[in-house]
């Protein structure tokens, strides 16, 4: 005889639920009524364990050429450590080139402004001598640069008048050949603080090289003209 382990009914031989709450009958209880029902059946059978199911055991995973993966690493690090090497020294070797390459640019640059140099002076060689024989056979009237910047300065109109030009300028030298493509330099005029323009002819800068500030010259000119109160000598050759 057996009963419900839940709720206690009698159950009847060979059930597999309970009549009254309907749980399932448990195995070991199916097994203790089998042997009641059949007292003849004999009790080693079966093992105790023969009621409950078994587990299969867990397979071993099978890992395909674990013992043959053993040269990966060393290959990775071998890999990694050329890939920095070239790193390391391409740079060095673009350097090196870059800067041939640089100093050639260079000594060629270096070599033309030499040419350009060398040929420049001889245009101004050449134009020297041709403006000295220019210089040596103007005339005109002769007049310092206090006198003339004075007359410019009162009168532009009459001065215009009484120095047409050519005409000879002589005085001292306020400031230094000026930028540009024509050279110029500036004479004290009706004082020490007024100066007059001296305008050279393009490629007389060799000539006037050696000059310094309060040196004095003498200059002969082509045009004597004022602009904004100042006097303007153009056309002018050193004599």
């Amino acid at each position: 005889m057996s009963f419900c382990n839940q709720c206690g009914t009698e159950l009847p031989v060979g059930a597999n639920f309970c009549t009254n709450c309907g749980a399932a009958v448990t195995i070991a209880t199916a097994g203790a009524d089998r042997r009641a029902s059949d007292p003849g059946a004999p009790i080693g059978d079966r093992s105790p364990q023969s009621d409950f199911p078994t587990r299969a055991a867990p397979a071993q995973p099978i890992v395909a050429g674990a013992r043959g993966a053993g040269w990966i690493l060393p290959a990775l690090v071998a890999v990694a450590v050329l890939i920095i090497g070239y790193l390391l020294l391409t740079p060095k070797a673009t350097d090196r080139a870059e800067r041939g390459g640089a100093a050639v640019a260079a000594a060629d640059g270096e070599g033309t402004r030499e040419r350009a140099g060398a040929d420049r002076r001889a245009v101004d060689d050449a134009s020297d001598a041709a403006s000295v024989a220019g210089a040596n056979t103007r005339a005109g009237a002769s007049v310092s640069a206090a006198v003339l910047d004075s007359a410019f300065n009162s009168d532009p109109a009459g001065a215009a008048l009484r120095y047409p030009g050519p005409v000879r300028v002589s005085g001292t030298i306020a400031t230094m050949v000026q930028p540009g493509r024509t050279p110029s330099l500036s004479l004290e005029g009706r004082t020490r603080f007024n100066f007059m323009i001296v305008e050279f002819p393009e490629g007389y800068r060799t000539r006037l090289a050696p000059l310094a500030k309060g040196q004095f010259v003498s200059v002969a000119c082509d045009q004597v003209r004022a602009l904004g109160g100042t006097t303007i000598l153009s056309g002018c050759l050193l004599t």
